[in-house]
């Protein structure tokens, strides 16, 4: 009989340093097994399983915490015990790591999963300074420049017509901005001129001249991550 163990999606798991996330383990038998197997789970250099970490079985809709939890070698090291293991995945579980603060922007040496005496697995992680993160700011601003939604930018009045409205916190490259006209007996056009990474320029008009018209707009893209 052959324990059959691997870590599951994501694969690889991508931290920033300090960051906590889940990966998920696999586990399957050539012959049926009943529960109490020790699964042991070494984390490669600069992870730790988190002092107030979990280990979660998740199958259907059942989620629940494990037997046997185990932290050793200051995190890097966990053991829990498996559940009854069937001839095939049957659920998986899912389990916290944390990147060190100090932890190297590089692949990990990698380390381990094992069930019984002899099945061993590697686990795939990657230490990586922390992304971009999706980011959107909306709001509706009247003919008089003032604020009447949402939140994340501020209005500079121009000239006739024209309005800047600047993100107070910028984008990383120039996002994406639709802009209309309000609802309510707004009529004219409006075009977007300018597109910057902490701001962008709009007009409005009426019958061809420029005119200040309420208008709502949206701005889509990316933002460094929070420190």
């Amino acid at each position: 009989m052959a324990f059959h163990i691997s870590q599951g999606h994501p694969n690889p798991l991508v931290l920033a340093r300090d960051e906590t996330k889940s990966f998920t383990i696999e586990v399957y038998a050539d012959t049926p097994v009943g529960p109490g197997e020790t699964i042991r789970v070494k984390l490669p250099e600069g992870l730790i399983f988190p002092s107030t970490g979990q280990v979660r079985y998740i199958r259907g809709g059942v989620n629940e915490g494990v037997d046997g939890l185990s932290r050793e070698d200051g995190g890097r090291l966990v053991r829990f015990k498996a559940k009854a293991i069937g001839t095939q995945p049957e659920g998986f579980y899912s389990v916290n790591v944390q990147a060190l603060p100090n932890a190297e922007d590089r692949p990990p040496l990698p380390d381990g999963l094992t069930i019984g005496a002899s099945t061993t697995a590697q686990l795939s992680f990657r230490i990586s300074p922390p992304q971009p993160v999706e980011h959107t700011v909306h709001g509706t601003v009247d003919a008089n420049r003032n604020i009447l939604s949402g939140v994340g930018f501020t209005v500079m009045p121009g000239l006739t017509g024209v309005c800047r409205i600047i993100f107070t916190k910028a984008f990383v490259s120039p996002p994406t901005v639709v802009a209309t006209l309000r609802n309510g007996g707004e009529r004219g056009t409006i075009s977007v001129e300018t597109v910057d990474t902490g701001l962008f320029t709009l007009r409005t008009a009426t019958n061809g001249a420029w005119a200040p018209l309420g208008f709502s707009f949206v701005a889509i893209g990316v933002t460094a991550p929070n420190p």
